[in-house]
């Protein structure tokens, strides 16, 4: 063998050792699962992009995923559908508790940390008396305050990005900018983004803009907003979902708007979104919904709308603008009461008696 195929396989043999070290995982995950899950498919996800990363079967009451990445990253554990813990995915043998918290790497136990702070915090405010609102109050704060402190620590790195995105849903638009102005990193966020491009639709459906048509298509028939949105006529409507509490409690309140105003120029619309339809249409059921709903918008109008949150009950006036949005309970029936109470109803127009004689007239003549 010549001196330069001595170099060459040299080379290639190197090569093949960077390859082999680089394939080699540097991390562990390991979770507790109750016994009656085994043989049933786990799976790893990135939370920020939704990118499904590994996957495995679970075995003795355990799951185990083994990979490798060049920087940490907020991962999500899904099990049989359902939603599991998520924890920053980094170098280290990380071990996820029975309740959902992981140790064994820098970012985690440092999330632990800040958990175990807002936890005890919410010890103490429940052993408060409800009449010490001074006090609970103070609480509020500091366990708000948590979040925020542990951002500005950790600004630039995974761990900061998370506790930025439980800040994020307070904020508007200027907010947002400013914030992902002075931490770039922010910027590659995907989950950012998406809430970035949420605020934007929210702003161009916000109060005094027109509102914005969809149409959803579901067993065959396709309905629009249009169709429910009548000239001369203010309409009420209300995203919702049958799994969601605070849309069910706001349905009491939309019921007595619709009987007080169904017969005065109000008239009020269901869009169900992110809902199985057949859950839907029981819960119209169960509660007893009486005007019309359209089934199975998952989100598509949640897109348009910039919704991040439901219920979402926006009150359209008779010009088709938007003059209340995002209100509930008590200021829901100030706003509609409000409105209401300068509306004049357009009436039937009628001839005459004269006139419509001498219209018949023309005619047969």
């Amino acid at each position: 063998m010549n001196k330069k195929s001595i170099i060459a396989l040299s080379v290639g043999m190197l090569a093949m050792s960077a390859c082999a070290l680089q394939a080699q995982p540097n991390y562990t995950v390991t979770a507790p699962v109750p016994a009656e899950k085994n043989n049933t498919m786990a799976y790893l996800y990135n939370w920020d992009d939704n990118a499904k990363l590994d996957s495995a079967i679970v075995t003795d009451g355990q799951i185990k995923f083994a990979g490798s990445t060049d920087a940490p990253f907020i991962g999500r554990i899904m099990l049989d559908g359902g939603r599991g813990p998520i924890i920053v995915v980094e170098e280290g043998n990380i071990v996820v508790g029975a309740d959902g918290k992981a140790s064994g790497s820098p970012l985690n136990d440092k999330m632990e940390t800040y958990g175990k702070q807002m936890k005890e915090i919410v010890e103490k405010f429940n052993k408060l008396e409800k009449t010490d609102t001074v006090q609970m109050k103070n609480l509020q704060e500091e366990y708000a305050a948590i979040p925020r402190k542990a951002y500005e620590e950790n600004k630039g790195n995974t761990l900061g990005l998370y506790f930025f995105l439980q800040l994020v849903y307070e904020m508007d638009l200027a907010q947002l900018d400013a914030a992902i102005a002075a931490d770039k990193t922010l910027a590659d966020s995907k989950r950012v983004q998406k809430i970035r491009t949420g605020l934007l639709a929210k702003a161009e459906t916000s109060v005094g803009k027109h509102y914005k048509d969809f149409s959803v298509t579901y067993n065959g028939k396709t309905e629009k907003l249009s169709d429910y949105v009548k000239p001369g006529k203010y309409t009420l409507v209300d995203f919702w979902a049958s799994w969601c509490g605070p849309c069910i409690r706001q349905t009491k309140v939309i019921k007595e708007l619709y009987n007080k105003y169904k017969d005065k120029g109000l008239d009020v619309l269901g869009v169900a979104v992110w809902d199985e339809p057949d859950n839907t249409l029981k819960a119209i059921k169960t509660h007893g919904l009486e005007w019309p709903c359209i089934i199975n918008a998952q989100s598509v109008p949640t897109d348009l709308y910039g919704i991040s949150g439901i219920p979402c009950i926006i009150l359209i006036n008779p010009e088709g603008i938007i003059v209340s949005r995002d209100k509930q309970s008590q200021e829901l029936i100030d706003d509609v009461d409000s409105a209401m109470a300068t509306y004049a109803q357009p009436q039937a127009m009628t001839l005459p008696a004269d006139s419509a004689a001498a219209d018949t007239a023309s005619v047969i003549f």
